[in-house]
């Protein structure tokens, strides 16, 4: 029976997955709102009121929800020059290191993205022309970045143990 430390993050990368998925969904449907918003311009000179209010909107839910598909792959960016003078077992150290500090980095976004959330419900914040409230979209983008904490949170687990071990 394999430990703990040695299963692949199932659940962390099933719920990435499910996230990127919903994310890829808003990007089509942005996509497609542009291209019917530029089709209306160009054919019958009347934008669609509200493309451009949405716009941004989707794009932060969109831009949000592959966050967790990118922790729970550790796709990004790191610098192995130092692990590589050190040795095999340091560098195991410096990625549960780097993944404990990039946790903590997630919790802090998520923290004030919420405190930002909560803001713009007090406020009533609406968008400019068709008045869209704007709290609702920023609570998906919450969302997802609490999601980015729980996933990075089984990403330093896994570190912590494979350095253990």
């Amino acid at each position: 029976m394999k430990s703990w430390s040695s299963r692949p993050n199932s659940r962390g990368n099933s719920v990435a997955q499910l996230c990127a998925f919903f994310g890829m969904l808003a990007l089509v449907a942005f996509v497609l709102m542009t291209i019917a918003d530029v089709l209306m311009r160009w054919l019958f000179n009347s934008p669609i009121n509200g493309v451009a209010d949405a716009g941004p909107l989707i794009v932060a839910i969109v831009a949000a929800a592959f966050f967790p598909l990118s922790l729970a792959g550790r796709h990004h960016v790191s610098i192995g020059f130092l692990g590589s003078f050190l040795g095999t077992r340091a560098t195991i150290w410096l990625e549960a290191f780097a993944a404990l500090v990039t946790w903590v980095f997630f919790i802090l976004l998520a923290w004030q993205i919420v405190r930002y959330t909560v803001e713009l419900r007090q406020l009533g914040q609406t968008t400019w022309v068709v008045q869209i409230p704007i709290a609702p979209w920023w609570v998906v983008v919450s969302a997802f970045l609490v999601v980015c904490v729980a996933v990075q949170l089984g990403v330093v687990l896994t570190a912590f143990f494979r350095a253990k071990e």
